[in-house]
């Protein structure tokens, strides 16, 4: 990983800002970051009042992204990504800092979340996957249960609870709170 280090940061930063950019495209209709993050701060009624004059006039359209841009694009992230894995092992943010010294292009960036929009057909090879790369020690506990959540469809928290989460009640609401570092 060290000598390829560069290359797999930009790559997988890339692979990162076009999914969550398509998917803010879907909600905000534009891809100026400043627009979007200036809607993401307003408070939440002004915020849902905003996506809802933005909404798109045409279903067809959102669908003809999903179909052309996203699902595609998902599927094909999810193929390198695993190629990543099995070459070099789960890409952590720390493991990615031991050898990365640059700052990231996006302060949020995490290639964990290019796996979570991962299309079902590739779920049971990653269930695979991520236990190997858990059992090895190169994911945590935390990100294994999240991961495990994401590719049995967000059903149930079981995953989760099974793996460093635990429900808390806090301000009258009840929450997910991870137990891990």
């Amino acid at each position: 990983m060290k000598k390829d280090v560069k290359m797999l940061v930009e790559e997988m930063q890339f692979m990162y800002g076009y999914d969550q950019t398509m998917r803010e495209y879907i909600s905000y209709k534009t891809f100026d970051k400043s627009e979007t993050d200036s809607i993401e701060s307003l408070s939440e009624s002004l915020r849902e009042r905003e996506i809802l004059k933005r909404q798109f006039e045409s279903d067809n359209f959102k669908n003809y992204i999903w179909i052309n841009y996203i699902n595609p694009k998902d599927a094909e992230h999810t193929e390198r990504m695993i190629e990543i894995i099995r070459k070099y092992g789960f890409p952590t943010i720390d493991r990615i800092k031991r050898y990365y010294k640059n700052d990231f292009v996006d302060s949020e960036f995490n290639p964990l979340i290019i796996l979570i929009h991962s299309p079902r057909k590739y779920w049971a090879e990653l269930k695979e996957i991520v236990y190997k790369e858990h059992t090895s020690g190169r994911i945590n506990q935390c990100e294994y249960g999240y991961l495990l959540w994401q590719f049995t469809g967000r059903e149930s928290f079981q995953p989760m609870l099974e793996n460093g989460y635990e429900m808390v009640r806090e301000n009258g609401n009840i929450t997910l709170k991870s137990t891990c570092k």
